[in-house]
């Protein structure tokens, strides 16, 4: 046990104090009935001696200690400390290589996923939602916003809208971009969301699972796309590379380990159904592990059971006085 302000200790010392100046009451009192009457006249004479109240003496002593250690303000075990803070953020990252114009996903696994982007942004109406595009390297397309028609009519959904990317699908700068979206000061939830087909590139899946943790943000991944191998729309016809057509399939490792080391899980398009309540409740998550680990956890206050004691204590010794008198 630890005190906030153990000067307050002091007041302890009033405690023998009141036993003393009590017991100098009650002689003063005897002293005044000796004037007039001597004790061995007292019994016949009907005359009671002052009450000594030595119960009721002792409790009030042991509650004036009680209150000076109140005041000390005691401090044990621990208790949440909690921050006020602002909305529950969410960035969604979409892959826009051009494996995801493949048609195994109905129009296309691009198609399917702004699909799904749309329906989880106007199924959560209070949250702030940012947009992130990404393929060989990652942009910020939309900063976080309340704006729900803003963000839904910057959403790419087929290979004709125009995406200034390099080509292929990376994993480089995509968390560090995503991280950035969100509000620096924010400890509230926040969650990313990458819909990819997988297939990734480069190898930084260590260095994005890092970037994630560093910035508290847990990470839903959705799969795009089959098992079956499907061809990769180019130009004009069948992407070709080196004579040979490319071909295509979900590619799921990386996605995989990706959500499941920075606390959020993976899920493919088709089976994700409606996103809205796991999102949620992994935002839920996030904001508690927010309030654990930034606002941190402190020292609880425990003066109350000293103050309830005292003032029990006392109400006692009043109670018996009034009895005795």
């Amino acid at each position: 046990m630890e005190f906030q302000r153990p000067w307050m200790i002091i007041l302890a010392l009033a405690s023998p104090l009141y036993w003393w100046l009590r017991l100098r009451w009650l002689r003063d009192d005897e002293k005044r009935l000796r004037r007039f009457v001597r004790p061995v006249l007292w019994k016949k004479m009907g005359i009671t001696p002052p009450a000594q109240h030595k119960i009721s003496r002792l409790l009030i002593s042991i509650a004036v200690v009680l209150l000076a250690f109140s005041a000390a303000g005691p401090v044990w075990g621990t208790s949440p400390a909690y921050i006020p803070s602002g909305g529950e953020n969410v960035v969604i990252a979409l892959d826009v290589s051009r494996s995801m114009w493949s048609d195994d996903e109905a129009p296309t696994r691009l198609g399917r996923s702004a699909m799904e982007i749309r329906r989880l942004i106007r199924s959560m109406p209070g949250t702030r939602f940012s947009l992130v595009l990404f393929s060989g390297h990652a942009r910020l397309a939309v900063p976080i916003t309340l704006d729900n028609d803003f963000i839904l009519d910057r959403i790419p959904s087929s290979p004709s809208d125009a995406v200034s990317l390099p080509q292929g699908t990376a994993l480089s700068n995509l968390v560090d971009v995503m991280a950035t979206a969100l509000p620096d000061m924010d400890m509230e939830g926040q969650v990313g969301i990458i819909f990819s087909d997988g297939g990734f590139h480069d190898y930084t899946l260590n260095d994005a699972v890092d970037e994630a943790r560093r910035h508290r943000m847990a990470l839903i991944t959705v799969g795009a796309g089959g098992d079956t191998p499907v061809t990769v729309p180019g130009d004009n016809g069948p992407l070709v590379w080196q004579g040979d057509t490319v071909k295509t399939v979900i590619e799921e490792e990386w996605l995989q380990e990706l959500a499941e080391r920075t606390g959020g899980f993976y899920t493919r398009i088709s089976e994700a159904g409606d996103l809205s309540e796991p999102v949620n409740e992994l935002l839920r998550r996030s904001s508690a592990r927010a309030d654990a680990n930034i606002a941190g956890a402190s020292g609880a206050r425990r003066f109350q059971y000293f103050l309830g004691a005292a003032l029990l204590l006392i109400l006692t010794a009043i109670t018996l006085e009034r009895k005795q008198s």
